[in-house]
């Protein structure tokens, strides 16, 4: 992992990453923490440093939405609740913040797998059909998780820095399982394949685009899709396996 970037705004200094301990400790406040802030100051350091390292945006992107989404929750304003009910939403807000750190951990499994990938040499397998039905293995051909990031940060850097109070009242959170229900669908009235930037510029905000990539790791992780690039700086299309597989055993079995 690259060199973990320092954060220093009020209410906090040090890694990203101890946030979500100190918030999942109850040590630390996320209503009093800015994280318009955080954002900004992190970017900067980015482009001060002049590099872009993909772990260190990888563990940023996955951490900084999981407390936007988080500091959302604390945020909106509730009805007063029916006597009695405090032990269940005690127990609801508890299960909501495990869910948000295990999305957290999925996040980081992904971008491990698409690392074996490339250490393994399969980014670059050579563009043939595969056998009569058995489906294209699952993974990156001619994309790596440079790309898939490169065009992450594009996105993000196009969309102005949501405010809090945007945030909690105009947006609606959008899960990662949403999202890939989503991608399955339109995959599905696109013939099985689907270009990834564009997915990208229909996103309305920042949280949006990395519940996005979010939801594109975990379907090439659970090999129903994989993403191709034909050639450099071109279109990354997302692919669905099976439906390739079978286009591609069509001529076959005719």
């Amino acid at each position: 992992m690259g060199e973990m970037v320092q954060i220093q705004v009020h209410g906090f200094e040090g890694p990203i990453d101890l946030l979500l301990e100190l918030i999942d400790s109850q040590e630390l406040d996320i209503t009093v923490l800015s994280l318009a802030e955080v954002t900004a100051q992190y970017w900067q350091e980015l482009e001060d440093a002049g590099d872009l390292d993909p772990d260190t945006l990888s563990d940023f992107i996955s951490v900084g939405s999981k407390l936007m989404y988080i500091k959302s929750n604390a945020l909106l304003p509730s009805a007063e609740p029916p006597p009695g009910d405090l032990d269940d939403r005690i127990e609801e807000t508890a299960a909501d913040l495990t869910a948000a750190l295990e999305e957290h951990r999925r996040f980081r499994d992904a971008v491990d797998l698409f690392r074996q990938l490339e250490e393994e040499g399969r980014r670059t397998f050579a563009r043939t059909a595969p056998p009569r039905n058995v489906p294209m293995p699952p993974g990156l051909e001619g994309v790596t998780l440079d790309n898939l990031l490169s065009a992450v940060k594009d996105a993000l850097a196009s969309r102005p820095a949501e405010s809090d109070e945007e945030t909690v009242i105009h947006v609606e959170p959008v899960t990662v399982s949403e999202k890939i229900d989503e991608i399955s669908a339109k995959l599905s009235r696109r013939s099985g394949r689907l270009p990834f930037r564009p997915l990208l510029k229909a996103c309305q905000t920042r949280t949006e685009i990395v519940v996005l990539f979010m939801a594109v790791l975990e379907l090439i992780k659970g090999g129903g899709m994989w993403a191709e690039q034909e050639k450099a700086f071109g279109e990354i299309e997302l692919i669905d396996t099976k439906a390739e597989a079978e286009a591609a055993a069509e001529p076959a079995s005719s």
